[in-house]
């Protein structure tokens, strides 16, 4: 079976940091299973398990394991990997102290049999043991210890005094206290200081010796150097909570921060910040370019917040945290003047400005959660004004946008639970006859323009405009279709009509299609297809702007249905000088619905009755 170049690379640094009597080609073949393990996210610990249970433990087997996989798996991923390596370490290391112990109790009570040949197995196994180990008397005073714990603890030879003075004391006192409680084994952890003033971390495993007659003897410590394990797992650890890029606070970091600062009760101000038109540096000078400016801003905003809790908790998106409730206009000018100074690359002066959405928090009751989710609404808000735009939280438009975005959010299910219906109007010459129907949509409350709107933010204008042209030819009746911005530049609307038209039996002619006229001039393709198959087509929403005279002015448009009536008085009579204007180029006008007499007098064509 061939195996990857990753897999490789980590046979050849596991076989020069350990050996093991595992064949090359063998080992190769297991760690391309175990990449494949790896890269689906499944058993990651059970890896570094493996690892340990062949023997690759030399002193850089593990370091040199997460080296060759960095970049190639997610830290979690090398985390998990990780902590199956230390706890199967941890294991064997428990394992072996206990037959150490063992060994120690059983070279103490054969001694009384055979003096010789138990102190030669017991310093065999002193002499010889990588695990540090010390003895002690009942009062907790060193009695012996081996090389191993005094390399372990930094002496290049044994020293008078082995253990610094705290550490003396501590063990001292967790000796006596095992006497006290009856307990013959303690496990732990212990930081103990190394000769130079440095720590090490390690494992220690207290046990008591007790003589034939059962009473204690003597304590020992089994001590394990733990430091680079630790050191891994404080390095892992500190990946998960750290962008990569640009070495501030990730968004899960910054939520624990943020919850520590409301649970102090006092007053914070949070501002959300995007970064403008970062994709235009991305498409124009590449991604390495848009990699520098963020790094930048994250650099800038360090320097223009000092004492600011400055994160990055998505691709352009920044946090910063600031205690108290400042003037956030002036505070929102400060970061735009420090962004705005060019930063150079390739030779182009780059430079950025944010929106930003600000709200100001106080806890200790406030969620930290909900809190990111006002700030963030509030950006998107700021960002409807354009770029270089601030907002700060305003809690009755919040309100009514989460009603608008959760209505938005359950249209799938009332699509598919058959809640949105098409309904039709009758639209009549102003003679009064009836010259064909409209087919609108109906949700609820929500009416077709609401609806409408909702599938282009849900992605689903197609379904949606494929139900309401199959409902509509079905009828076997002339029939106005209103489409949406995003359905009347759909790159296959043409092909979705000729398909319907074909399954209805129904004749082009007798299709009446409306194109938003703000889809133009992307949708005039459409427009222009439409009308070769002969499809009646029209633009709605039409309201005077220069784009639609002149889109029809160069189109087969068949008709306008105007927006709605403006209700002031200059607009109005824009709109009746626009009504002749448009008769006179040969386009039918369509009004409504309204007053019939108000739309006969602006000099439609043909007005939309309201639906029964």
């Amino acid at each position: 079976m061939a195996t990857s170049p990753l897999a490789q690379r980590w046979a050849a640094v596991l076989i020069e940091s350990a050996y093991s009597p595992m064949s090359r080609r063998k080992l190769t073949q297991h760690l391309e299973e175990h990449a494949v393990r790896l890269r689906a996210g499944q058993d990651a610990h059970v890896v570094g398990q493996w690892l340990v249970r062949k023997r690759f433990t030399g002193p850089d087997s593990l370091r040199r394991t997460l080296e060759v996989l960095s970049g190639q798996f997610p830290a979690e991923v090398l985390g998990a990997l990780a902590s199956g390596y230390v706890r199967a370490t941890r294991d064997q290391l428990f394992t072996e102290q206990e037959k150490v112990k063992n060994s120690l109790l059983k070279t103490v009570e054969d001694a009384q049999r055979d003096l010789h040949d138990s102190e030669a197995r017991f310093a065999q196994v002193f002499a010889t043991t990588a695990v540090g180990i010390a003895i002690f008397d009942l009062q907790g005073c060193v009695v012996e210890a081996n090389e191993a714990l005094a390399g372990i603890l930094g002496h290049e030879e044994m020293p008078k005094e082995l253990f610094a003075d705290a550490d003396a004391v501590a063990l001292a006192s967790a000796c006596a206290r095992m006497i006290a409680s009856s307990v013959d084994t303690d496990r732990r952890e212990w930081e103990l200081t190394r000769n130079n003033g440095d720590s090490v971390w390690a494992n220690v495993v207290l046990s008591v010796l007790r003589g034939s007659d059962g009473l204690p003897k003597f304590h020992v410590a089994l001590i394990e150097d733990v430091t680079e394990q630790r050191m891994l797992q404080e390095w892992l650890r500190h990946q998960s909570l750290t962008d990569l890029l640009t070495g501030l606070p990730n968004r899960a970091s910054f939520t624990d921060k943020l919850e520590s600062a409301l649970a102090t009760g006092e007053p914070h101000t949070l501002g959300y910040l995007d970064v403008d038109s970062l994709t235009i540096v991305n498409d124009g000078l590449g991604y390495v370019a848009g990699d520098a400016v963020l790094v930048e801003v994250a650099r800038r905003l360090r320097v223009v917040l000092p004492d600011a809790v400055v994160a990055r908790v998505g691709g352009d998106e920044f946090v910063v945290l600031i205690r108290g409730t400042p003037d956030v206009a002036a505070l929102a000018a400060m970061i735009d003047d420090e962004l705005s100074e060019p930063v150079y690359l390739e030779g182009a002066g780059v430079a950025v400005s944010t929106s930003i959405g600000f709200v100001h928090a106080q806890g200790p009751g406030a969620d930290p959660t909900a809190v990111l989710r006002r700030a963030h609404s509030t950006l998107r808000r700021a960002e409807k004004g354009g770029k270089r735009q601030w907002a700060i939280y305003d809690h009755e438009a919040d309100l009514a946008d989460r009603e608008r975005f959760a209505r938005i959010a359950a249209m799938p299910g009332a699509f598919e639970n058959g809640e949105i219906s098409v309904e039709y109007s009758p639209v009549s010459w102003v003679s009064g006859s009836t010259a064909f129907l409209e087919a609108s949509l109906r949700w609820g409350a929500s009416r077709h323009d609401a609806v409408v709107a909702y599938a282009d933010t849900l992605g689903l204008a197609a379904r949606v405009g494929q139900m309401v042209l199959t409902d509509a030819c079905s009828r076997g009746e002339p029939v106005l279709v209103r489409l949406s911005r995003d359905q009347s530049r759909h790159p296959d609307l043409a092909t979705h009509v000729r398909t319907t038209l074909r399954a209805a039996d129904f004749p082009a002619s007798s299709l009446f299609l409306a194109l938003d006229v703000r889809s133009m001039p992307d949708g005039e393709e459409n427009l222009e297809v439409l009308h070769d198959m002969g499809v009646h087509v029209l633009l709605h929403e039409f309201g005077g702007g220069f784009g639609g005279l002149s889109t029809v002015d160069r189109s087969p448009v068949w008709g306008v249905r105007l927006a709605r009536p403006p209700s002031e008085r200059l607009a109005r009579r824009g709109m009746a000088l626009l009504v002749p204007l448009l008769r006179s180029a040969g386009v039918h006008v369509i009004g409504g619905p309204g007053d019939p007499d108000e739309l006969e007098a602006l000099g439609v064509d043909l007005t939309v009755g309201l639906p029964p």
